[in-house]
């Protein structure tokens, strides 16, 4: 039924329990499970990408430092689905975290989408609206919120 699901994951309690539902899932229908973590900079750093010096000094650190918060985000993921005799793919995207989920979802022929009702940043969620319900909104596959 389920052949691709795509779990977006942040490192959040939500995001962990949503892979281990999608994991229980995949082992049901024989389905493969892609990982997906989006990183973003905060947007007043990103204007110092093209600075030189110190202030460009800096953009590169803060990004490296969020590229391998993203790779312990995937690796604890993986971890947490020791196993299950499923196949895990993982994957990273810079962007806007709702507009990257929709995008890979979209592109990459995903059967479902099996996302956290809650992240890491409940500030943003409160100013800006939930990324799940953006998702939910958006997606053209089903999408599973898990509680």
């Amino acid at each position: 039924m389920f052949k691709k699901i795509l779990v977006p994951i942040d490192g959040s309690d939500a995001s962990l329990q949503a892979l281990k539902a999608a994991a229980r899932m995949a082992e049901k229908f024989g389905s493969e499970v892609m990982l997906f973590h989006v990183m973003q900079l905060p947007s007043p750093i990103e204007m110092f990408e093209t600075y030189s010096g110190k202030l460009g000094e800096i953009y590169y650190q803060i990004k490296d430092r969020i590229e391998k918060y993203g790779r312990k985000v995937l690796e604890s993921g993986l971890k947490q689905c020791e196993g299950f005799q499923v196949t895990f793919k993982e994957k990273a995207a810079w962007g806007e975290p709702a507009s990257e989920i929709i995008q890979e979802a979209d592109g990459g022929g995903y059967d479902l989408i099996v996302i956290g009702s809650r992240g890491r940043d409940d500030v943003e969620e409160w100013l800006l609206g939930s990324i799940s319900q953006r998702v939910v909104r958006r997606a053209k596959c089903p999408v599973l919120v898990i509680r």
